[in-house]
């Protein structure tokens, strides 16, 4: 199961040297973690351009997508795993 986020919250991310996400801050908690799978999306071209970054990222106690939009500088929770 899955909690899918629509419209997606915005989240802290702390950032490695890479640009992948290495810690996050959810609803009042810390988590450290590491991504699972990468992606981008880039479309809309003819009407409102996105460019977003996607990550699968897991911690002990957290398993999420959550991407970085690079048009805003921001980034958000997607869907979160039971």
């Amino acid at each position: 199961m899955s909690r899918l986020y629509s419209p997606a919250r915005l989240v802290q991310v702390q950032a490695n040297e890479r640009g992948f996400p290495a810690a996050l801050r959810w609803r009042g908690f810390s988590y450290s973690g590491h991504c699972l799978n990468h992606w981008r999306i880039h479309t809309r071209w003819w009407e409102e351009e996105v460019l977003r970054d996607y990550y699968l990222w897991e911690s002990r106690d957290l398993l999420c997508e959550i991407y970085y939009e690079a048009f805003q500088g921001r980034w958000y929770m997607h869907r979160v795993y039971d």
